[in-house]
């Protein structure tokens, strides 16, 4: 089955500091291994990037340190969506039919990137907004 990640689930799974760690690490082990393909689009690893060197953590990520946890982690076990034209004018469409405004777009974008790469599950923990984008043939899910 091929699985959609969401930034919120990637930050999650990379960052132990966090409290929803484990079932995010548990969820990207087992969908973004065989016979399972995990993605994510290059936007995700945009705001992976800005997530974790602006976290408030008691032990801070550093620039460098976040650049090798998305290598080392996703770019190394998911295939990388990019996020073209005819993805990001749907986006833009889908959004302003819906009457949706500001940063669901970002969301709208993951979104169109992996219902045009065929996934069947998508895992956010923005389970709301994601629903407000009316998914086409994606079961939404959190860890």
């Amino acid at each position: 089955m091929k699985v959609g990640f969401d930034t919120s689930v990637l930050v999650a799974a990379m960052v132990d500091q966090l409290p929803n760690h484990d079932p995010a690490m548990e969820a990207f082990l087992r969908w973004s291994d065989s016979p399972h393909r995990g993605c994510c689009t290059t936007h995700a690893l945009a705001e992976c990037y800005a997530t974790l060197t602006a976290l408030p953590l008691p032990r801070r990520i550093h620039p460098l340190e976040a650049r090798l946890m998305i290598e080392e982690n996703l770019v190394a076990r998911l295939e990388i969506l990019e996020t073209g034209q005819d993805e990001m004018l749907g986006s833009i469409r889908r959004a302003s039919e819906l009457g949706l405004a500001s940063g669901i777009i970002y969301d709208a974008l993951h979104l169109a990137a992996a219902e045009h790469a065929g996934c069947e599950r998508f895992f956010t923990y923005n389970l709301r907004h994601f629903r407000r984008l009316e998914p086409k043939g994606l079961v939404l899910g959190a860890p």
